[in-house]
């Protein structure tokens, strides 16, 4: 296989990329990336690497062969005694019957292929990276699942109801078209502060970024130390708060705590312009101050998570002596502190792509919320694109309602100040860890000296923080002291997992003076959720002495949880 034949590949596989309907909304420079990647990929052929060449020639001869008998033997009528795929795409008998066993069998073969030889480019790791995702997503939008006419439950589905559910796909395309995004879930069944964060509480706070909310204590007593949540700035609080049956809010209050929550205010004209600065000192000081002042309160202990957990390591970084006395303890749940693997977000991250975004932001003055869960969609296409493509618009079938798919659909924009500091200075040059890289509040940022108890919380699945990326950041603290870490994804593993009926596990304890599978070989595994667990630890980090819980007369209620900045309506897309 010469360079030529390489060339006419990459151009093929990049030409059907464009005319796909995902890819009509990439930014320019991805579509130039993924340009790029396949003429690398060609360039690679051609170079005198006998070990990849190798290797090439056979992943295309394979190719060939396996290619060549299966059509032989769909010739010979043999098509219909092949095995059932293990892909979910093609669970259905119906891909089993007539022609479709045939063509199913051809896509995994060629979806296979050009897989491989992306994978096996040779390329610096960044850009081997960057081709190999953008090989699999090109590959995953080609299957014979993702169209009316080579899917044979559509067909089917057509045929019993007369055309109907094309009808109904049809107007559902068109519904989404307009609202600008691919409906998850049935969003009429939700209702934010009906049945979606319904837990009591007040605005006790409020300035121009952030609504502090106290939620109203359900035991006689409470510790004295309040709970206060800082919770990440691209999605909305209430995940902490989604249902009675799943809230952690709730659970906290339940177990004879004080919960405060910071509701972020969705960025539009009035904090478009805020930065790093701002979100610490008008976002997490304030609500640190006016919880401590509410509770009457001599010691705060601090929860966060995602990109909240990142503002508060910086917020500690720089927090003058006589705040960061307040903090009783820290924890950090899916967090990073170490962006040297960022998880699979990463292949967004470069100074190509950086560049090229910064011109969305300079228009939009926002990163808007639908950017933002379009790149997180692109990470998992079959599960957060394809799945609801299928059904919703090709079978004309309506999504069954999901509160935590309503909640990622509830999208948050991030200031473009904000979003650039995160992006350029954290995920791609990674300086958060080196002690004096940052300047923030005027001041060189150094975690190392943040002192006060931390405790670290990682999840398994987490595609967004890698597990062991977050126990890297135990390493660059001085008292960190309980590193846990759960079964479940992102949300799955931490947020959601209430002790009731939970069929999760956790591992604590452990020798953390290695590497981190070292660490989780030595650590100790408990079944259930680790909340319990958490709650211990901060019973002996902060203290579990009890008191009455009474609230602040001189700052009156504002209005009932969950509050308005969770309620305001801005643009998402622009």
């Amino acid at each position: 296989m010469d360079q030529d034949v390489m060339k006419k590949l990459s151009e093929m596989m990049l030409a059907a990329t464009r005319s796909h309907p995902l890819f009509a909304g990439m930014e320019p420079s991805q579509l130039s990336d993924l340009a790029d990647g396949w003429a690398k990929a060609a360039q690679a052929m051609a170079a005198p690497n006998a070990e990849a060449w190798g290797e090439w020639v056979r992943t295309w001869s394979s190719y060939q062969s396996e290619m060549t008998n299966l059509w032989l033997s769909g010739l010979q009528g043999k098509q219909a005694h092949v095995e059932p795929s293990r892909d979910r795409r093609f669970g259905d008998e119906a891909w089993n019957e007539g022609i479709f066993p045939l063509m199913r069998q051809s896509y995994e073969l060629a979806s296979k292929a050009m897989v491989d030889l992306a994978d096996k480019a040779g390329l610096p790791a960044h850009e081997q990276r960057k081709l190999s995702f953008y090989a699999r997503v090109t590959a995953d939008n080609l299957s014979p699942s993702n169209f009316a006419m080579t899917n044979p439950e559509v067909l089917k589905l057509a045929r019993e109801t007369g055309g109907k559910s094309l009808v109904d796909g049809f107007r559902n395309m068109l519904a989404d078209l307009e609202k600008g995004y691919i409906t998850t879930t049935d969003e009429t069944a939700f209702r934010v502060g009906e049945n979606l964060a319904t837990t009591p509480g007040a605005v006790v706070y409020r300035n121009e970024l952030i609504e502090l909310i106290q939620y109203t204590p359900v035991t006689p007593k409470v510790r004295a130390v309040p709970i206060l949540i800082v919770p990440p700035c691209v999605n909305k609080f209430y995940i902490f708060d989604i249902n009675e049956k799943k809230s952690m809010i709730r659970y906290l209050l339940e177990k004879g705590n004080s919960v405060f929550i910071i509701s972020w205010r969705n960025a539009g004209p009035e904090t478009r312009d805020y930065d790093w600065n701002d979100y610490i000192t008008r976002g997490v000081m304030s609500a640190m101050d006016a919880t401590a002042d509410i509770a009457k309160a001599e010691k705060l202990d601090l929860l966060s998570w995602c990109n909240g957990g990142t503002l508060l390591l910086a917020a500690l970084a720089v927090m003058p002596t006589a705040q960061k006395s307040l903090v009783g303890s820290a924890t950090f749940l899916s967090s990073l502190l170490d962006f040297s693997d960022p998880g699979e977000v990463k292949v967004f991250i470069d100074q190509p792509q950086i560049a090229a975004y910064k011109q969305r932001l300079g228009a939009a003055k926002v990163a808007p919320g639908r950017d933002i869960a379009r790149a997180m969609a692109m990470l998992h296409v079959n599960e957060s694109i394809w799945g609801f493509v299928v059904n919703n618009y090709l079978k004309g079938q309506n999504p069954p309602p999901s509160d935590i798919l309503y909640w990622n659909a509830d999208t948050s924009n991030l200031p473009a100040k904000w979003y650039s500091f995160f992006v350029e200075e954290m995920y791609h040059a990674n300086r958060l860890k080196e002690p004096g890289a940052l300047t923030l509040l005027g001041q060189p940022v150094d975690c190392g000296k943040i002192d006060v108890p931390c405790c670290f919380v990682a999840a398994t699945g987490d595609h967004i923080v890698p597990w062991t990326t977050s126990y890297s950041s135990t390493k660059l603290l001085p008292n960190v002291t309980e590193f846990v870490l759960t079964s479940g994804g992102h949300v799955s593993g931490t947020v959601i997992n209430h002790p009731a009926g939970s069929r999760r596990h956790f591992l604590a304890g452990g020798d953390r003076s290695g590497p981190a599978e070292a660490w989780r070989a030595s650590a100790e595994r408990t079944e259930g959720s680790w909340w319990p667990h958490w709650l211990g630890w901060l019973d002996r980090t902060s203290g579990a002495d009890e008191r009455s819980a009474p609230g602040n007369p001189k700052d009156p209620e504002r209005a009932a949880a969950p509050g308005a900045y969770v309620l305001e309506e801005v643009p998402q897309d622009g």
